[in-house]
């Protein structure tokens, strides 16, 4: 199937190009062109004090090129290559490659591949096979496929009585989707398909590791009615066999999944679940408003997406209003989230969020915004203990969060400015547990005579909890330089922070950052950046001092 599709994708790339091209204006156009680049990074590290955290030295080459044949067929490819090692399923060095040549409307992915389909279905996850994609602009319909890898065989690999890796079997997969676009609507049906070969490794039965299998059928749609609402839905019915080996039985409720042939087989390990977001929009001319819902079954999963959260169903709203043409801004939200879909589970939680914000162009040099967000959390009991039923609350947090900023422009050509941020966020619990986080950063940033660019700021956090108060407050400063016409960048920052414990001096923290780039000539670049910490602590008993050096340097060549 993986070769088919491939053999394909290049046939018909091939036939598309002789057929659609005139050959009259062949000897016109330049056979292949190209474009692309290699990059060259390089890394370094070293400490003292304390043990190092990462390797000494780290390389990395990055390769992407593109090419062009007659001006009407594109042929992008890239791959990486590093020192890591991935000792358990690939001994040489990580590599890495893929290219998507593009003919007009039809588009294939070759090698190691992403697309995406849906949320809920194929959601770019990365495979080794082949795809295909074909939108032509003057019909409406619209078709994409892919065919490939998705897991190696992964036999478990132990060292010592350590285990550096769990056995994976061999997961191919394949995903079709189709639809229809045209002005104000869009309609497309998925189906994704998954399968893990139980014959790719060995497993003993005790590690508990089965072949899994997956089927989604997903369908996803917008259309805009009345000029001014548009509604979006996406939805997916997910059946995950979790033992591809257990016994075969019967849905009697459901006979269309006991009539899948060969796409899917139920037996004792298959569950199945839905997934559903939707949402409609207003767009009027003095204000826009959204209604939003979303559902995923408990244990809602697919092969075809790396993580999802599950087990949850929210509600939200939001109101925007553009007032006095556009200088200012409101914007509010309002959110109602739950989980334990199926009463399950012992404790149920409810999540209320509360979003407000307003930006205010006060004139030309001076703009400010402030929000406002209130998440609240709550658990209650759901299951019978000792035969009474009991639903009090059991548990609640609140979180409240706000920021102001305000920026001021100075100068007649505006290259300086002075700046000022300020957030509070205040949680409490049911237990009388609070903490409050502080947070202030002002500023003045200004170019002088075009080349020199001049950043002098102050931070400052505190955090008070039950039982302490940390604070650490502290200078810093910037100094850039462009050389040669901009063709050399410099930039050299210090920050200095004090650290403190319920208002006792801890630490002394010092940190430095160099960098540098340079254009040479029209293919060549280099780049290069250490950053230094010195941390010192002032404490008689634990008094230490660590250093830190990390440096880059990074070439790269354009063609």
């Amino acid at each position: 199937m993986k070769n088919i599709l491939t053999y394909c994708s290049l046939i018909l790339a091939v036939n598309y190009c002789l057929v659609a091209q005139d050959l009259e204006t062949i000897k016109d156009q330049k056979f292949v062109t190209y474009s692309g680049g290699i990059s060259l990074n390089n890394t370094f590290y070293s400490a003292v004090g304390m043990q190092n955290q990462r390797d000494p030295y780290f390389w990395q080459l990055n390769a992407n090129l593109n090419f062009n044949f007659l001006n009407i067929v594109q042929v992008p490819f890239s791959a990486t290559f590093s020192q890591q090692q991935k000792n358990f399923n690939q001994p040489q060095p990580f590599n890495r490659f893929g290219l998507s040549p593009t003919y007009k409307s039809l588009t294939a992915h070759l090698g190691h591949r992403s697309m995406s389909f849906s949320q809920f279905t194929l959601a770019g996850t990365m495979f080794f096979g082949a795809g295909l994609e074909f939108q032509p602009k003057d019909y409406p319909w619209r078709v994409s496929a892919m065919y490939g890898r998705l897991a190696k065989p992964v036999e478990r690999f132990a060292r010592d009585g350590l285990v550096f890796a769990e056995p994976t079997y061999r997961r191919a997969a394949y995903s079709v989707k189709a639809g229809y676009e045209e002005g104000d609507i869009a309609a497309h049906l998925i189906i994704f398909k998954s399968s893990d070969d139980e014959n790719s490794i060995s497993v003993p039965d005790s590690i508990g590791v089965k072949p899994e299998e997956n089927l989604v059928i997903g369908l996803v749609s917008t259309f805009k009615f009345l000029k001014v609402f548009t509604f979006e839905i996406d939805y997916a019915h997910s059946m995950l066999t979790r033992d591809k080996t257990a016994i075969e039985t019967v849905e009697n409720e459901f006979s269309f999944r006991n009539n899948l042939g060969t796409l899917f087989t139920v037996n004792q390990s298959s569950s199945f679940s839905n997934a559903l977001s939707s949402k409609l929009t207003f767009n009027g001319n003095l204000f826009q408003l959204n209604l939003a819902y979303r559902r995923i079954d408990p244990g809602y999963s697919t092969h075809g997406s790396s993580f999802l959260n599950n087990d949850l169903q929210d509600i939200s709203g939001g109101i925007a209003l553009p007032l006095f043409k556009g200088r200012v801004s409101l914007s509010s939200n309002l959110g109602f989230q739950k989980n334990n879909l199926d009463n399950q589970l012992a404790a149920e939680v409810t999540r209320l969020i509360f979003s407000s914000s307003a930006s205010v162009a006060v004139s030309e040099r001076l703009n400010t915004s402030v929000s406002f967000s209130n998440f609240s959390t709550g658990t209650s009991q759901t299951l019978i203990q000792d035969n009474l039923l009991s639903d009090s609350l059991e548990f609640f947090q609140v979180t409240r969060n706000g920021t102001l900023t305000t920026n001021y422009t100075i100068g007649a050509n505006k290259q300086s400015s002075v700046f000022a941020t300020f957030s509070l966020q205040d949680a409490t619990d049911s237990d009388n547990n609070e903490s409050v986080f502080a947070n202030a950063n002002a500023g003045y940033s200004t170019v002088i005579n075009t080349v020199w660019r001049l950043n002098v700021n102050a931070n400052y956090n505190n955090n008070v909890t039950m039982d302490s108060e940390t604070t650490s407050i502290g200078p810093g400063v910037g100094l850039g330089r462009s050389l040669r016409d901009n063709r050399i960048q410099t930039n050299l920052a210090l920050n200095l922070f004090n650290s403190y414990l319920n208002s006792d001096l801890q630490n002394r923290i010092a940190t430095v950052r160099l960098t540098a780039s340079s254009s040479l000539g029209k293919r060549h670049s280099i780049s290069l950046s250490t950053f230094y910490t010195n941390r010192s602590t002032v404490q008689e008993e634990t008094s230490t001092n660590i250093k830190e050096v990390r440096g880059n340097v990074n070439y790269a060549f354009r063609l």
